[in-house]
């Protein structure tokens, strides 16, 4: 089974450059968009700027749903979720990486990490970590990115480690 299977994907939103007292056109934003990705694999997203990019990631986040087509995460149709049973599958199926990292400056890496695992939704029968697992887990995922060292507060100037430590953020899930 896939992890992301795409078929038919498309959205389409209400022409915002509409004049006073014309009605909003349709603008179709992404079209027949379909493929699959398994677990191991990784793909990049090149196309110009403007092109969608990011409306075509939020549907595969679930942050907002298409207009056809369907999107599966793990098997599970999106759509048929509520926004509370997308929320629960991101929390533990599903990680980002920012542009702009969206880390906490006044917060360690390991802070920054483990606050994911704080805030991470768990799967029916399963338990919230435990600060001592949380720990553990983010020391394990900073070292696996080379930030093991990384104790102190993150500074604007530490570009590349800032990356990084936003980069073991989605291995959380795995």
């Amino acid at each position: 089974m896939p992890l992301i299977e795409v078929s038919g994907l498309g959205k389409t939103v209400a022409d915002a450059g509409a004049t006073p007292g014309q009605a909003a056109r349709p603008l179709d934003i992404l079209h027949d968009i379909g493929f699959s990705l398994e677990s191991g694999e990784t793909a990049a997203i090149v196309v110009a700027s403007g092109s969608g990019k990011s409306i075509l990631l939020g549907l595969l986040a679930g942050l907002d749903l298409p207009s056809r087509g369907t999107v599966r995460v793990m098997g599970q149709d999106l759509a048929v979720l509520d926004e509370d049973g997308r929320a629960a599958l991101r929390s533990r199926a599903i990680g980002f990486v920012f542009q702009s990292f969206h880390l906490l400056g006044h917060l360690t890496a390991l802070e920054n990490v483990m606050l994911a695992l704080e805030l991470r939704v768990p799967e029916a029968g399963q338990h919230k970590m435990s600060y001592a697992q949380a720990r553990e887990r983010a020391v394990a995922l900073l070292e696996r990115v080379g930030l093991g060292e990384l104790s102190g507060p993150l500074s604007a100037h530490a570009l590349g480690r800032r990356a990084a430590a936003c980069g073991a953020r989605p291995r959380l899930r795995h």
